[in-house]
């Protein structure tokens, strides 16, 4: 059996992968789409 000795290449980068600006920002901005489209929606089909 061998040891260890914590000297192997890792596979996975040590520093995460930066995130892209729209990739953080979708979370957020995705009840607001729901909102607008649910606006229009309602606008065009009920007048409100």
């Amino acid at each position: 059996m061998t040891k260890n000795l914590g000297n192997a290449e890792r596979s996975a980068p040590k520093e995460p992968a930066s995130n892209s600006a729209l990739s953080r920002l979708a979370p957020a901005l995705f009840p607001l789409a729901v909102v607008a489209l649910g606006y229009l929606i309602g606008w065009q089909f009920f007048g409100f």
